[in-house]
């Protein structure tokens, strides 16, 4: 029974750890490469930029790391190394598309603070519509 405890008191140690590290690694990197967006979309304003940015990361990791405490728990019972791996390559697996999935979420955050910082945009046309100049008479047959 011992020895039970201790595998998966082991995975869920080991399961943690890979998980907060991904968490970190994705979130760094979303805040470090985002922030080149947000400056675009807030037209150089860094320091404005540098909030939303850093408040976006903030609930990047609750999320994150909420989901990764809650996945943790487990009804199965683990007393051997192979139920364990596969425990763990079950909760790294869904660790790894939550964080996928928010990654790119994150991305379409960017990208529609982006396109809502450059003004409307008709779906056709890159150029705002124009105001006639004039008018077209036409005869209409009767």
């Amino acid at each position: 029974m011992q020895t039970a405890n201790n595998i998966i008191v082991g995975t869920y140690l080991l399961y943690l750890a890979i998980s907060v590290a991904l968490t970190i690694w994705v979130a760094r990197t979303l805040y470090k490469r985002g922030g080149i967006f947000l400056v675009d979309a807030f037209h150089g304003n860094k320091e404005l930029a540098d909030s939303v940015n850093h408040l976006l990361v903030v609930g990047f990791y609750l999320i994150n790391i909420g989901f990764v405490s809650l996945a943790l728990k487990t009804a199965a019972t683990i007393d051997t190394s192979r139920a364990a791996i596969e425990l763990l390559s079950d909760k790294m697996g869904m660790v790894l598309l939550i964080l996928g999935g928010m990654h790119f979420f994150n991305l379409y955050v960017f990208s529609r603070i982006r396109r809502s910082s450059q003004g409307p945009r008709h779906p056709l046309s890159p150029n705002p519509p124009v105001s006639p100049d004039g008018m077209l008479k036409v005869a209409i047959p009767r």
